[in-house]
């Protein structure tokens, strides 16, 4: 027996799971999203919206995991400008999409 467990390098959100229609640097959000995931803590990774589209970096400050249900608290440092998200973009899209 054993327990399903994502280990997450990017922060992928939805609207309805804490994105913010208007990330702004040095602002600190909550989020939570369905199932057990571990993150990188106090590390930059890519804030990615519903539609895979890099938005910039988050730091993840802290996470609570249950076997349903995984919640935390994220800060954005750098919000990309449409010149740095298209070449993230087209990184994730080659890769992922």
């Amino acid at each position: 027996m054993g327990l399903p467990v994502e280990m997450n390098t990017v922060l992928k959100l939805t609207p309805a799971q804490g994105l913010p229609a208007d990330p702004r640097p040095d602002t600190v959000y909550a989020f939570s999203k369905d199932g057990t995931r571990f993150y990188p803590i106090g590390v930059p990774v890519e804030l990615i919206g519903p539609d895979w589209k890099t938005l910039g970096k988050a730091v993840i400050d802290e996470f609570t995991v249950s076997t349903e249900r995984t919640s935390g608290k994220f800060r954005v440092v750098k919000r990309f400008t449409p010149e740095e998200a298209a070449a993230f973009n087209g990184v994730w899209r080659a890769e992922w999409v």
